[in-house]
């Protein structure tokens, strides 16, 4: 009788365990999830500001150091950077959607309708509003 009571507190530290770990996954990729998003922000931020003042050469931090570049070249990299934290911030949230879907399936619990929806596009509502007779 022993053994099967060790077996189930077993089993039962091993899906504590489980479920514990994946929860703490999550949060931390939300939370990497919202540096990545202050980032992108401070990157808008500083590339709003290149826009709008006439200098021809602009000072950037690149690591630890500063160097001055022109500030079209430094405008290319502040588009990228924030193209690549754009499509970091996307993986992250497919990645977070499937660690919860494997958490909702480890307790049991159904998975969570409506929010696998995704937006249509513009030919996809032009031929609606066509279908519709909305657009001639």
């Amino acid at each position: 009788m022993a053994a099967l009571q060790d077996l189930q507190t077993q089993k039962s530290y091993k899906y504590l365990h489980e479920v514990e770990t994946l929860a703490q996954e999550i949060l931390t990729a939300k939370e990497t999830k919202m540096q990545i998003a202050n980032a992108q922000n401070k990157f808008r931020e500083a590339l709003r500001a290149i826009e709008s003042t006439e200098e021809r050469r602009t000072w950037i931090q690149m690591g630890t150091v500063y160097i001055e570049r022109p500030s079209s070249e430094c405008k290319n990299i502040l588009r990228s950077e924030i193209a690549k934290a754009e499509e970091d911030l996307d993986n992250l949230h497919k990645k977070i959607k499937e660690m919860v879907y494997k958490l909702r399936d480890l307790e049991h619990e159904p998975r969570l309708e409506g929010f696998t929806l995704k937006p249509i596009s513009v030919a996809e509502a032009k031929a609606l509003h066509k279908g519709f007779g909305l657009i001639d």
